[in-house]
């Protein structure tokens, strides 16, 4: 009887799909120069939202935001649902990198 090893753990980990919204990729296309600017374009179609979360929200960098926002940026931006989002796969993190310091120091990430 052989022995067999299992090589799926010797693969790399796939990449990992993350949902992106594209706002400032759709304010440069409509000359809108800055979240401040949004901010204003917002408030004049009476969406609540304060400067800080924008800016979270611009920078996909909010946890969680008001669907009602979706309906107003693509109003805004005159786009489908579709174009507010992208899909970008970012590289599974690997346990094996280890960081060595100038202490002599090893430490292992998982």
């Amino acid at each position: 009887m052989t022995e067999t090893t299992s090589s799926a753990s010797a693969l790399p980990p796939a990449p990992k799909p993350r949902l992106v919204l594209r706002l400032r990729e759709l304010m440069a296309e409509n000359k809108i120069r800055s979240v401040s600017a949004l901010h204003r374009i917002l408030i004049s179609k009476q969406v609540t939202v304060s400067h800080s979360q924008l800016l979270r929200i611009v920078d996909n960098k909010a946890d969680h935001w008001k669907v009602e926002f979706l309906s107003a940026f693509i109003e805004i931006f005159n786009c489908s649902e579709r174009d507010l989002f992208k899909i970008e796969y970012v590289e599974a993190w690997t346990p094996r990198a280890t960081l060595a310091t100038n202490n002599n120091l090893n430490a292992t990430w998982f």
